[in-house]
């Protein structure tokens, strides 16, 4: 009898420690373990060519999340995704071209991957290249292919686009703007004739 106690009372005590235990807060060391798991798995995932484990995982190199920072490692990741014509990958290496992050600064390298995350609907992308016929990087200063970027990024609900193509309407004759909204409509149809 007394073996059955004291058995009972030793569940008991293991039954409040491990309950204990799973009410505790997570160390930033148990962080760190479950960043270094996750980041192998993604890790073999994306060496199996998968193309979002290939982007997830450039996002970690680039932001040093469960691995070491490094742009070089991002854009090999990156462009493994983008290859695949994965959108979010082909606008991260459109950034870092542009930046000259990881790879070579190269506003015609941006251009083109900015061009295919675009084509796929990426506001962000639209973005960017608003802003390289704004500013002439890569292309010739075109303010007209400046507004239409703008007002596409804006449409995808990109909220900068609004802010710079109505300031850079400012700057703009009135046939320009119309001509620039003339372009983003047409584009629309292709890309919506495109993808149906």
């Amino acid at each position: 009898m007394t073996s059955r106690v004291l058995l009972f009372f030793l569940v008991v005590d293991l039954s409040m420690v491990s309950m204990a235990c799973m009410d505790r807060k997570p160390t930033p060391a148990d962080l760190a373990t479950d960043r270094a798991i996750e980041t192998e798995h993604l890790l073999a995932n994306a060496e199996k060519g998968t193309a979002e484990d290939q982007y997830n995982l450039g996002l970690r190199y680039e932001q040093g999340m469960g691995v070491p920072q490094s742009y070089t490692e991002a854009a090999y990741w990156y462009r493994l995704a983008a290859m695949q014509g994965y959108r979010d990958g082909q606008y991260k290496l459109c950034e870092l071209s542009e930046r000259g992050q990881g790879v070579p600064q190269d506003y015609q390298e941006s251009l083109r991957w900015c061009g295919l995350a675009a084509d796929q609907g990426s506001g962000r992308a639209m973005f960017v290249l608003g802003r390289l016929y704004h500013t002439a990087h890569g292309v010739p200063h075109d303010l007209v292919r400046a507004h239409m970027w703008y007002n596409l990024a804006t449409a995808d609900g990109y909220e900068d686009g609004k802010k710079w193509r109505d300031r850079l309407a400012e700057e703009m004759s009135p046939s320009q703007v119309a001509e620039a909204q003339k372009l983003a409509r047409e584009w629309n149809v292709r890309m919506t004739s495109r993808n149906s």
